[in-house]
């Protein structure tokens, strides 16, 4: 039965939405206690609803010339009005114009032509001209906004040109309505309409027992607690939580919540429905299905980055995912690891294909052919249509089984398309791609969405779903004199005179308020609890002078917060035998090179994991090279130019134009051999300042080369096998080059390494180069590391003999770390040891650890079963002195 039927109806109306679905389950109630099997369905309505029945009945029974429009499409004519001039201040000005528009109306304020220009700020003035525009706009396009048809509801009911109900019945109405409610009401009555207010359910109780606690976490895990309890002791009771800034504050809410009532899995997965039910909900973009919705719609068919990349490839809510998510994940991993940040859709497709994500690989494909036709502008409902079919195509929303939750989020996402596509009335014209998916994701941005209440036990609400609400017990947060009352907030769009009489514009209308608000409340339920944070020392906050409550001793009154999981109990703990070692390996053949040895040096288990088991540490791709394709480009560019030189003297004989020809020529083929599987890695821009980077650092490194000694370039880029204890090893040497003094072998790097790395002892932070020297059939003369650094450019190694290099001296003239080290033979034969030990103590799945050279292990974070960083500090602060093998686990 609809508002607008005759005689006998009666229609009950509530001021909020919730209330009107309490008072429907309130009713059937008392149905089925009278005994009753079947009844007729009373029609229960909030203000808002019935607003938009009054709209359909207009439509309907043609009591309007033009079609009504809601705030979405209303929007658009806003934002037409508006992109005219330049405002400058608040960015989102169209939603600051709809707002006071709204004001305007539902406050019954003179309309902005009627405002005496001496009372115009810049604001307003522009706002008046924002409104002409507006009302012009509609009249053109034969439409009626809500607000401008909603204050012309009272004389249509007193026309009586729209059907009405014989009598309203109102209920929760606990504040004064607002102009606008209370000029409907006023109409029906002279309509002959019959209203009457429903009996509150309960009397006034007293003020509530107040507690102060020391900051904001505290209070809702305290009132969190008490719900609980409450809950235990009377598992029928209905409790509500009022929080007065709940928008603001909605994930900690959430959070702490699961965490008091669901201790040892409230950071798991989804376990079902809570026993606590929060009434707002955050923006429906916020909400997982819809995030990945937009992102999806947001993918150019040519480019994609990594985090697209990632989040496409995570996305449960795709076709096949159960079946292939493994698959999936691993062509995620490989991308991070290898790709650069932007990829193409055909190097995706690539990578899936490999991966064996087939079915991910076909419709990307399928997906990306569709999405190259739909590059024209277009209507809002075409565009519907389009992002329709595109989220088909890829499969979305055909992965793993909704839950109820996903499902309500997934109908409200298809609602809000409908809705977009409405607004093919009010746009200007065809919108482009950009646009248009702006626009959509602006509307899901505005939309706050909160699945239906499963009827939880306990309702976390704000103030104006609370009021007129009834519970068995009550928990009022946030009692303090800033928030009762709240600070008044004028619009800045609207002269100060002229909205002297919407409430929250003047500090007296918000007291008064205020005090409505807090005798509503205190109707809410028998049992009232009442609390407030003291917040910061320096400020802290005081309890509000409306409560009436004598306050004295509140300061020295404050409650400890009850600890994050206080009913959870002891977990039995599994005993597990403990096993340092891991198994022996079985082959002789490592992959990871010298990786091998550094990595059991630094870290017994990261070698294990790595090497043995295959694990990958991941780290998310940046824009542009990072820092292992630099090393790349850098590697290649010096082999290209080394190649066409045979020694010093070639070098030296170079004139400047045709070195400067070599440098340009190396750095550019380097730069060909990086880009060339990945084209997007960098932009024309990019390119051309890495080739003038690159260039640079080759004509400041090539200097540095002059002044050496004569030398000549053996081999660039040697492959070596080596073999120390039970592996075998293989390795690549940079480059080799022959002196008087005999072979250098030079390693480019281009992070922060020096020759202390070299350092012997059980635990070489850098094994590389010691292992090559090692595995060359003739012993070398030097070993340098070619820092190629812009900050910090040179050599630094250790030399045999005198070499002829700055930053490599001979072993006897080095001071420091190498202090009391002069024999290079002798220092062979240590690393020898060593590097022996290492591959030893890998194969056998030992830990390598020597108490007397304490180190925090720097790869911990991989694991929690490495042991080297606890021993370490025990070594560190002189707990276990031991030393020697003794001290090897």
């Amino acid at each position: 039965m609809s508002s607008g039927s005759a005689s006998t109806s009666v229609l009950t109306l509530t001021p909020t939405g919730r209330l009107a679905r309490a008072e429907r389950q309130r009713l059937a109630a008392e149905a089925t206690a009278r005994g009753e099997r079947a009844w007729r369905t009373p029609e229960v309505l909030g203000v808002g609803a019935w607003l938009n029945t009054l709209r359909a009945d207009a439509l309907v029974s043609g009591a309007v010339d033009g079609v009504i429009v809601g705030d979405d499409a209303a929007r658009e004519l806003w934002r037409e009005a508006i992109d005219t001039e330049v405002f400058v201040g608040e960015p989102r000005v169209v939603e600051l114009a709809q707002r006071a528009w709204r004001t305007i109306h539902e406050h019954r304020l003179d309309a902005p032509e009627r405002w005496p220009d001496v009372l115009l700020s810049e604001d307003s003035r522009a706002f008046r001209r924002w409104a002409a525009r507006f009302r012009s706009a509609c009249r053109e396009r034969g439409v009626i906004d809500e607000w401008t048809f909603a204050a012309g509801l009272p004389d249509r009911i007193r026309e009586r040109t729209l059907p009405l109900p014989e009598a309203i019945r109102r209920v929760g109405f606990e504040l004064e309505p607002v102009p606008l409610v209370r000029a409907l009401f006023d109409a029906l009555a002279e309509a002959g309409v019959r209203i009457e207010d429903a009996a509150p359910e309960s009397t006034p109780s007293a003020s509530p027992d107040l507690r102060v606690f020391a900051d904001d976490d505290g209070e809702l895990r305290a009132a969190a607690a008490w719900a609980r309890a409450r809950l235990t002791e009377r598992p029928d009771a209905r409790i509500g939580i009022v929080v007065p800034d709940l928008a603001g504050r909605l994930g900690r809410i959430e959070r702490i919540f699961a965490e008091v009532f669901d201790p040892p899995g409230f950071a798991l997965d989804d376990r079902g429905d809570p026993a606590w039910h929060v009434s707002m909900g955050p923006a429906l973009a916020e909400w997982p299905l819809v995030a990945d919705a937009l992102l999806m719609l947001g993918l150019g068919p040519n480019r994609i980055d990594q985090p697209q990349a990632g989040r496409l490839l995570r996305c449960p809510w795709l076709a096949e995912h159960d079946r292939e998510h493994r698959a999936r994940s691993g062509a995620e991993a490989r991308l991070m690891r290898w790709a650069p940040y932007a990829l193409t859709v055909p190097e995706l497709v690539f990578e899936l294909k490999n991966a064996g994500a087939t079915q991910l690989a076909r419709t990307l494909e399928q997906w990306r052919s569709m999405t190259l036709k739909h590059r024209d502008a277009a209507w809002p409902s075409t565009w519907t249509e389009r992002f329709q079919t595109e989220l088909s195509a890829l499969g979305f929303g055909h992965g793993r089984a909704l839950n109820s939750r996903e499902f309500q989020v997934l109908r409200r996402w298809h609602e809000l398309l409908e809705s977009f596509a409405a607004l093919d009335g009010t746009v200007a014209g065809p919108l482009p791609r950009a646009r248009a998916l702006a626009r959509l994701a602006e509307r899901a941005r505005d939309v706050t969405f909160r699945e239906a209440d499963p009827g939880s036990a306990v309702e976390i609400l704000g103030v104006q779903e609370a009021l007129g609400a009834r519970f068995d017990a009550a928990w009022l947060t946030t009692l303090d004199r800033d928030t009762w009352p709240a600070a008044a907030r004028r619009d800045p769009l609207i002269p100060g005179p002229v909205q002297q009489r919407v409430p929250t514009s003047t500090a007296d209308g918000c007291r008064a308020r205020a005090l409505a608000e807090l005798a509503g409340l205190k109707r809410i339920a028998p049992e009232l609890r009442g609390s407030f944070a003291r917040g910061d020392d320096e400020i802290p906050r005081r309890c509000s002078p409306l409560l009436g409550i004598e306050t004295r001793d509140l300061d020295e009154a404050v409650e400890a917060a009850p600890p994050a999981a206080a009913d959870s109990g002891a977990i039995a703990l599994e005993a597990v035998d403990e096993d340092r070692n891991a198994p022996v390996l079985d082959r002789d053949d490592v992959r990871g090179g010298t990786a091998v040895l550094r990595d059991q040096s630094a870290c017994p288990f990261r070698a294990f994991a790595v090497h043995r088991l295959g694990a990958v540490e991941l780290s998310a791709p940046r824009p542009g090279l990072d820092a292992r394709l630099r090393g790349t480009l850098l590697h290649r560019a010096l082999e290209t130019f080394w190649r066409r030189l045979p020694d010093r003297a070639a070098l030296v004989a170079l004139d400047a134009a045709e070195r400067a020809t070599r440098i340009e020529e190396a750095a550019a083929t380097a730069l060909e051999g990086v880009l060339e599987r990945h084209r997007l890695t960098l932009s024309r821009a990019g390119r051309e300042l890495e080739q003038r980077c690159t260039e640079r650092l080759l004509a400041r490194w090539l200097d540095l080369e002059r002044a050496r000694g004569p030398f000549e370039v053996r081999a660039l880029e040697q492959t070596i096998a080596m073999r120390f204890g039970p592996l075998t090893l293989s390795g690549t040497i940079d480059r080799v080059d022959a002196t008087p003094a005999g072979p250098v072998l030079i390693d480019y790097k281009t992070g922060a390494r020096g020759r202390n790395a070299w350092r012997p002892a059980a635990r070489i932070d850098d094994p590389q180069l010691p292992a090559y020297a090692l595995s060359l059939d003739d012993p070398p003369a030097a070993l340098a590391f070619a820092r190629l650094r812009p900050d910090d450019l040179g050599f630094d190694g250790l030399a045999r003999e005198d070499t002829g290099i700055e930053g490599v001296p001979m072993l006897e003239r080095t001071g420091g770390a190498w202090k009391g080290i002069d024999d290079f033979d002798a220092l062979l034969a240590d690393w020898t040891a060593a590097l022996n030990a290492l591959a030893w103590d890998f194969a056998e799945g030992k830990a390598a650890v020597d108490p007397r050279e304490p180190r925090v292990c720097g790869h911990c974070h991989l694991h929690a079963l490495c042991r080297i960083h606890e021993r370490d500090r025990l070594a560190m602060t002189g707990a276990e002195t031991a030393g020697g093998a003794e001290g090897r686990e």
